[in-house]
């Protein structure tokens, strides 16, 4: 994992203002990580400092993409970094990472920050991701998996109406990561513990509806038969139906499941 000196001289290489935010960004981390993980032992302090210089270099590479495709203004940037809602957002982030080594959990840490600077203040999302920066690092991999899965069901929605053939292909393309998903009920009530999610073991949501809903409310029946004695459908009846995800949730299911299956469906849209 980087040191402080790699991380000034990332900063460097990165240049404009994403290179900026990052020296300043490790400034601030290097002074929160002191307050919070002072009277720790040195080996868990030095383990911290590690965890969150991952975060940062994350967010570095992330905000350099941003600020190359146009779609990060410095003006935008430096305006986001003033205002003390981001900065209880960066601060809670940093600290998060400083808790786990899991590079998968840095990573969405950092998309969550960089989501979160193309966002305007007293949004949804932007008000949802300080919970969203708790939940990933209190998610085991398989709870940030069950988010992803339910995210799609409940969140994403093809761009425009299909016929069967190709709904069948496009519902085919994104569930395929899923084929061997297990539900399991403890998993479903630490998500409501973290505000992630509500969940009643005796919904009767079916998911073929769920799914045609997508398509204008098309092919239900068609879609009951293409999902009899899947794997999906087995974990739906299990008690995966009862899962329904929060803000929360759905801002971390979104992270989680572009990280995933590398695609990119980005935050949800809200006011």
């Amino acid at each position: 994992m980087p040191d402080p000196i790699s991380l000034i001289a990332l900063g460097a290489a990165v240049g404009g203002a994403a290179g900026k935010f990052t020296e300043k960004a490790w400034d601030s981390s290097e002074r929160w990580i002191k307050e919070r993980f002072g009277s720790h032992r040195a080996a868990a302090q030095k383990q911290a400092r590690e965890n969150a210089a991952d975060f940062v270099q994350q967010l570095a590479v992330r905000l350099k993409k941003l600020e190359k495709e146009s779609r990060l203004k410095r003006q935008q940037l430096d305006e986001v970094a003033r205002h003390p809602q981001f900065s209880a957002l960066l601060q809670r982030s940093v600290l998060n990472a400083a808790e786990t080594n899991e590079p998968t959990k840095h990573q969405l840490l950092a998309t969550l920050v960089a989501n979160r600077m193309q966002s305007p203040p007293e949004t949804t999302l932007a008000l949802a991701s300080q919970l969203a920066a708790d939940a990933i690092t209190r998610s085991t991999h398989r709870q940030l998996r069950l988010m992803a899965l339910q995210g799609f069901i409940e969140g994403v929605q093809p761009k425009y109406p299909m016929k069967l053939r190709m709904f069948k292909v496009w519902l085919r393309v994104h569930l395929e990561p899923f084929d061997d998903f297990e539900f399991d009920e403890l998993d479903a009530r630490h998500l409501v513990a973290i505000a992630c999610a509500t969940f009643d073991p005796t919904s009767q949501r079916m998911l073929a509806l769920m799914l045609a809903m997508k398509n204008e409310g098309n092919f239900i029946r068609q879609i009951e038969k293409i999902l009899l004695d899947t794997n999906l459908q087995t974990q739906w009846n299990y008690g995966l139906a009862g899962v329904e995800l929060t803000s929360v949730g759905l801002i971390v299911g979104a992270l989680a499941y572009d990280q995933i299956t590398g695609r990119d469906l980005g935050p949800p849209k809200w006011d």
